[in-house]
């Protein structure tokens, strides 16, 4: 009897697949809300200095996401790729980061100036990650299938 404790092979059926795929994806963001927490939670007490290693987790699991999904042609399952959708997220990233700043510096307008700087780099990089997405998704639909 040959015993191994990992294999290549998948030992899931699809059912089990896709509860496991579901509590992946729970964790992920679970754990993305549990470092942006701890990260807002350290910058408002004055200890943004020590948040360097959830930064850098963070960061890591955002970018990671962020590339496969561009290089997958994926965007999200609720969301649309509209400059609409993108105008009100980086609103929404332009109030949290004017308001995070402003409560925690007391300075309010460097916090307006960092939110809308914010908003503005986040609209004009939404709209190059939708870019990316639309042509990678057109390559990979024109792609003949594999026989």
């Amino acid at each position: 009897m040959k015993f191994s404790l990992y294999s290549k092979k998948n030992v899931l059926d699809e059912m089990q697949e896709q509860t496991m795929s579901k509590i992946e994806r729970r964790g992920f963001w679970l754990m993305w809300g549990g470092l942006l927490a701890a990260m807002v939670i350290q910058m408002m007490t004055g200890n943004a200095d020590k948040a360097t290693g959830e930064w850098v987790v963070f960061m890591a699991g955002c970018g990671y996401t962020c590339i496969e999904c561009v290089r997958n042609g994926l965007w999200d399952r609720h969301l649309s790729s509209s400059m609409g959708a993108n105008a009100v997220c980086s609103l929404l990233a332009a109030v949290a980061v004017t308001v995070l700043c402003g409560l925690t510096y007391g300075y309010w307008m460097g916090a307006a100036f960092t939110g809308v700087s914010t908003g503005l780099l986040c609209f004009a990089l939404l709209q190059f990650c939708v870019h990316l997405v639309q042509k990678n998704r057109k390559k990979l639909d024109d792609e003949p299938e594999e026989k």
